[in-house]
C-alpha cells in the first residue's frame, strides 16, 4: 500500500527495518515478475512464500494472487536468498544466504511467528570464500546440518561438504572433491530417522569418473558407493515411510540412461522406475516432490517435462513442454503442494513460476511485480502528462501515470541472450512524450528519437561508444539536443550537437571538450549558454562549445579519482545549481560560478523541486562504496535528511527518477530484484505546528513516556483514528475507534501521534516509548 512521508520534524531518529518497510511501494508490471522456491505455509491456508532474484523473501496470503515483501537480507549488496525451505513442523523458514567470493555465506533460520532470524550458521570454510550449493537439516534437531560448499582456488573450482551436530560450533569435513576423483556433490540428505546416516549424490568431475551415491552410516566418517558411474541429483524420502526413497539422475546423463531410482530399504538397494523420458538438451531430473498430506501424490520435474503419479509411483503420466517458451514450464526448480487442497501446487521453474489446480496436469503463469531492472530509469512531468520509463529485460516500459497503463518496448524474451549493454531511454525534458533510446549492437550504438513514447523510432546518430552519459535539449530549439557519449574509459568521451529539425537530414556537429573526461551533466539555458560537468570540473560556453570557461571554484576538494555524477539547475531559480559527486553534493547560487559543499557522502543523482522553492532530493545508488539511499532537503541544501538503505528494504539499484508535485515528490527506483519501486515524500504538513499543551484543547495522552499502553482522552468526543509516525514520517501503527493502543512492540524512542476525533478535529502530540 502507498504511505505518505510527513516532514513534521526535521531530524531523524534510528529505528528498525520493519518500521519503515511499508514506506516503499513495489509498482512494476506483473508481466516481468520472477520469483522462485514457492513454498506453501503448513498452517495458514493460501499463504505462500517465495524468493526474488535477489535478497528478499516475499509472501502471498491469497494463494499467489498478490504479494508483499516479508524479509530483506541486509548483509551485503551482492547477497541473495536461495534454497528456501520450510521446516517439517512448519514454524521456521530456512534459506541459503548466497554471497559468493566473500566470507558472508551462511544458512539462516527465520522464525515465522516472530518474523525474526533466530539462527545464523556461517559456512565453515569462510577462508575459502565459499558458497553453499546444497544443505539439509535433520528433521527433529536443527542443530544437525549437512551442507555442501563450492569455491574458487586459483581459478579452479573445488568442493567441500561438512557436517555439524551443534549448530555450526564444530564441523567435520566429510567430503572433499579432490579426495574423491574431483567429483562434485549435487545434493545432500540426512536420513529422517537417523542423524548419522548421510547421503551424497555426485555429479560431474574433470576426469572420466563421474556420479554415484555415497552413503555413510557413521556421520560421514566412512562411505559406501551405490549406483556407481551414474550422475545423480535430487533425493527425496517418503514422508510416511523413510525406507522408501527416490533419487533422480543428474546432468551429464544421456536420455538412454536418464532414470528415476527407488529404494525400499533405506538406500541399500535401488531399482529403476520404468518411465519413458522425452529427449531434450540436458535430460536431467531436477526435483522429486511428494505430497506430505497424501504421499500417493508425486511429481518429478525434469528439464522439459513433468511426470506425475497418483498411486505412489506405481504408474506415471508424462507432460512434455516445448523448449524455448519462456512463459511456460522449463527446467523445474521446486514444487510445493497446498496442504489444504491436494490438487493445487506451485512449481518454480527457470523462467517464470507456475500454478496448477489439477495436480500438475495443466499450468498457469504466476505473475508478480518482482523483476530485475535493466538499462536505466527516467521520467517526465508537466501540467498535462506524467510518464515513467523503466528498464526491464534489455528493453523498457513506458508507464502513463494518468491511466496506469504500461506499454512495453523492445523487451527481450527470457530465453534470449546478448553480450551487449541493455537499451537505455531518456525523456526529453521539454517536449512531452518525446524520448531518446540508445541501443548497442555489432555495428556500433545508435541514438534514436521517438515522439510517440517509443512506438515509432527514428535514427539520429550511430557512434562507437556504448553509453549515453548526459543529454539536454535547447529550450528555444526543441529539435536540437546535446548528447555526451562514452565507452569504458573517460578518454572515450565525446560531445555532439544533434539537430533533427529535418529527420531526413539530421545535422551532427562535434563539440570540442575542454578536457577529455566523463560528461555526466549538461544544462542549456534560455540564452543557449551551455554548462557541463567534465570529470571533476564545471565548464560553461556561450558559443556552442567553441570556447569554454572553467567554473569550478569551490570544487578543489575533488581529486582525479573523484567524479561529478550529476548536474542540475533549479527550474524556479536559474542562478541555483546543484551537482552530485563522489564527495557529496555541491551547490551554487550564482549560476555555477562558485560552489559550496553541502554533503560529504557519495551521491549519484540530485534534483530541485519543480514546484516548491528550497526543496531538493538526491539519491545514492549501489557501488563498491555505497548502498541505495534517498536524501532530501527543505532549506535549499543547508541541511539534509537521509532515508537509509535498511529503510528502503535493503534494495540494490543503479538508477532513479523523480516527479515533483506541489506538496510532494515521487521517487522511482529501478531495483535489482523488486523491480520498479516508488517512495513518496509528502511536504504538505511541513508547517504543521507542534502543539505542546494539547490538554488545554481537550486532549490528554497518558502515560507519556510509557512502555506499554497509551491512553487517549478527548473532551466532548472520542478517537476516530489514531496514527503513530516515526520522526522521519513513516507510518508505524494505525488504529481506529479505540482510545487505548499497545505500543510495547515499538523500539524505544520518540514518535509523533496524529489523532482525528469523531468531529474531524486533528491533534498532534509527541510521545516517548521507553
Amino acid at each position: 500500500m502507498k504511505k505518505s512521508f510527513f516532514l513534521v520534524l526535521l531530524w531523524i531518529c534510528s529505528s528498525h527495518q520493519s518500521s519503515f518497510s511499508q514506506q516503499l511501494e513495489v509498482i512494476g508490471s506483473n508481466d516481468f515478475g520472477r520469483v522462485f522456491d514457492l513454498t506453501y505455509d503448513k498452517d495458514v491456508e493460501n499463504k505462500v512464500y517465495a524468493v526474488t532474484l535477489g535478497n528478499h523473501i516475499v509472501v502471498s496470503y491469497d494463494n499467489g494472487l498478490t504479494w508483499d515483501v516479508l524479509y530483506s537480507l541486509e548483509i551485503h549488496q551482492s547477497a541473495s536468498v536461495t534454497d528456501l525451505k520450510i521446516s517439517p513442523d512448519g514454524t521456521t523458514l530456512t534459506f541459503n544466504c548466497y554471497v559468493p567470493n566473500t566470507m558472508y555465506s551462511s544458512i539462516k533460520v527465520y522464525d515465522i511467528n516472530t518474523a525474526t532470524i533466530i539462527k545464523t550458521i556461517d559456512v565453515p570454510n569462510q577462508s575459502d570464500h565459499a558458497y553453499i550449493d546444497a544443505y539439509d537439516f535433520y528433521e527433529s534437531d536443527m542443530d544437525i546440518l549437512l551442507l555442501s560448499t563450492r569455491y574458487q582456488d586459483n581459478n579452479t573450482s573445488k568442493g567441500k561438504t561438512f557436517y555439524t551436530t551443534d549448530g555450526g560450533e564444530n564441523w567435520d569435513m566429510v567430503y572433499f572433491n579432490e579426495d574423491h576423483d574431483y567429483v562434485f556433490i549435487a545434493d545432500v540428505a540426512i536420513y529422517p530417522s537417523n542423524p548419522d546416516k548421510l547421503f551424497l549424490t555426485r555429479g560431474n568431475g574433470p576426469t572420466n569418473i563421474d556420479g554415484g551415491l555415497f552413503v555413510s552410516e557413521d556421520a560421514g566418517q566412512n562411505w559406501i558407493e551405490k549406483l556407481p558411474g551414474v550422475n545423480l541429483d535430487p533425493i527425496k524420502f517418503n514422508p510416511d515411510n523413510n525406507l522408501i526413497m527416490w533419487i533422480g539422475s543428474g546432468i551429464g546423463t544421456s536420455v538412454a540412461t536418464e532414470n528415476l531410482y527407488k529404494s525400499i530399504d533405506g538406500g541399500d538397494n535401488f531399482t529403476t522406475v520404468p518411465i519413458n523420458w522425452t529427449d531434450s538438451a540436458l535430460d536431467n531430473i531436477r526435483v522429486i516432490q511428494i505430497n506430505e498430506n497424501n504421499p500417493l501424490q508425486m511429481i518429478v520435474l525434469e528439464e522439459n517435462e513433468i511426470v506425475i503419479s497418483e498411486d505412489g509411483g506405481v504408474t506415471w503420466e508424462n507432460y512434455v513442454y516445448p523448449s524455448g517458451d519462456p512463459e511456460s514450464y522449463f527446467y523445474g526448480l521446486n514444487a510445493s503442494y497446498n496442504p489444504f487442497n491436494s490438487e493445487e501446487l506451485f512449481i518454480s521453474s527457470n523462467f517464470v513460476p507456475q500454478f496448477s489446480s489439477d495436480g500438475g496436469e495443466t499450468l498457469t503463469w504466476v505473475k508478480t511485480p518482482y523483476f530485475a531492472s535493466s538499462g536505466n530509469l527516467d521520467a517526465f512531468s508537466n501540467e498535462s502528462y506524467e510518464n515513467v520509463y523503466y528498464g526491464v529485460q534489455y528493453g523498457y516500459v513506458w508507464r502513463d501515470l494518468a491511466t496506469g497503463i504500461d506499454s512495453p518496448r523492445s523487451i527481450m524474451p527470457l530465453d534470449n541472450f546478448t553480450v551487449y549493454t541493455p537499451m537505455t531511454v531518456y525523456a526529453d525534458k521539454i517536449t512531452a512524450n518525446r524520448i531518446y533510446t540508445f541501443t548497442e549492437d555489432g555495428s556500433g550504438s545508435t541514438l534514436k528519437v521517438s515522439n510517440e513514447n517509443g512506438l515509432i523510432n527514428r535514427n539520429l546518430v550511430t557512434v562507437a561508444q556504448n553509453k549515453v552519459t548526459a543529454i539536454a535539449t535547447y529550450p528555444n530549439m526543441p529539435q536540437t539536443i546535446i548528447t555526451a557519449f562514452a565507452a569504458f574509459s573517460a578518454s572515450s568521451s565525446i560531445l555532439k550537437k544533434i539537430n533533427f529539425n529535418n529527420l531526413n537530414n539530421v545535422i551532427i556537429t562535434d563539440i570540442t571538450l575542454p578536457t577529455i573526461n566523463y560528461i555526466r551533466g549538461i544544462i542549456i539555458d534560455e540564452s543557449g549558454k551551455i554548462t557541463i560537468s567534465d570529470g571533476i570540473e564545471v565548464y560553461s560556453s556561450n558559443n556552442d562549445g567553441v570556447t569554454w570557461t572553467n567554473s569550478s571554484t569551490g570544487l578543489e576538494v575533488l581529486t582525479p579519482s573523484d567524479l561529478i555524477l550529476d548536474l542540475q539547475v533549479d527550474p524556479l531559480n536559474p542562478n541555483h545549481m546543484a551537482l552530485a559527486s563522489s564527495k557529496g553534493i555541491f551547490m551554487s547560487v550564482d549560476g555555477g560560478e562558485n560552489w559550496d559543499r553541502k554533503t560529504t557522502l557519495l551521491t549519484h543523482k540530485v534534483a530541485f523541486s519543480t514546484e516548491t522553492e528550497g526543496v531538493l532530493v538526491a539519491t545514492t545508488h549501489d557501488s563498491y562504496f555505497s548502498r541505495t539511499a534517498i536524501h532530501y532537503s527543505t532549506n535549499s541544501g543547508e541541511s539534509w535528511t537521509t532515508i537509509s538503505n535498511d529503510q528502503l528494504l535493503s534494495i540494490t539499484s543503479s538508477h532513479s527518477a523523480y516527479i515533483f508535485n506541489s506538496n510532494s515528490v515521487k521517487i522511482y527506483i529501478g531495483s535489482s530484484d523488486l523491480g520498479l519501486v516508488e517512495y513518496d515524500i509528502d511536504f504538505s504538513l511541513l508547517n504543521t505546528p507542534q502543539i505542546e499543551n494539547v490538554d488545554e484543547m481537550g486532549l490528554i495522552i497518558y502515560p507519556n513516556p510509557t512502555k506499554n499502553l497509551l491512553n487517549v482522552k478527548i473532551n466532548n468526543s472520542n478517537v476516530g483514528q489514531l496514527t503513530i509516525y516515526s520522526l522521519t514520517g513513516t507510518k508505524i501503527l494505525d488504529i481506529k475507534n479505540s482510545s487505548k493502543i499497545d505500543i510495547s512492540s515499538l523500539p524505544s524512542g520518540t514518535y509523533l501521534v496524529r489523532i482525528q476525533d469523531l468531529n474531524n478535529t486533528i491533534y498532534f502530540k509527541r510521545i516517548i516509548k521507553q
